[in-house]
Formats: C-alpha cells, sequence, structure tokens
C-alpha cells in the first residue's frame, strides 16, 4: 500500500506458493513490526482510511 515501504522485488512478498510444500499460506515481511510502528505516515493514512469509512475500533 505504501511506496516507501514495500519492498522492490514483488516476488519477495508474495503471500502463498500453492505449488510448492510447505510454503502454502505464507508471508514474508521484510520489515519488523517496530519499524512498521514507526512509520507515522502509512500509519497516518490507515488511520484516515478507517475513519472515513467508519471501521475504528471501539475504544
Amino acid at each position: 500500500m505504501d511506496e516507501d515501504l514495500r519492498n522492490p522485488d514483488a516476488d519477495a512478498e508474495r503471500i502463498n506458493v500453492p505449488a510448492i510444500m510447505p510454503y502454502y499460506w505464507r508471508y514474508r515481511m521484510h520489515l519488523g513490526l517496530n519499524e512498521l510502528a514507526a512509520a507515522d505516515a502509512f500509519n497516518g493514512r490507515i488511520t484516515r482510511l478507517l475513519e472515513e469509512t467508519r471501521r475504528t475500533l471501539n475504544k
């Protein structure tokens, strides 16, 4: 969703390789959770999208 965060090698982020076992339904993240949590611009965009569609979590 974000050009600055996605891996330039799209095949490296493939979610599902059905022909090769045991790689069913795996996801390879090239960023750690701390890096994603620190991505303020991306997280702000997701927050705005959630608010605009009224899909925010009840606090």
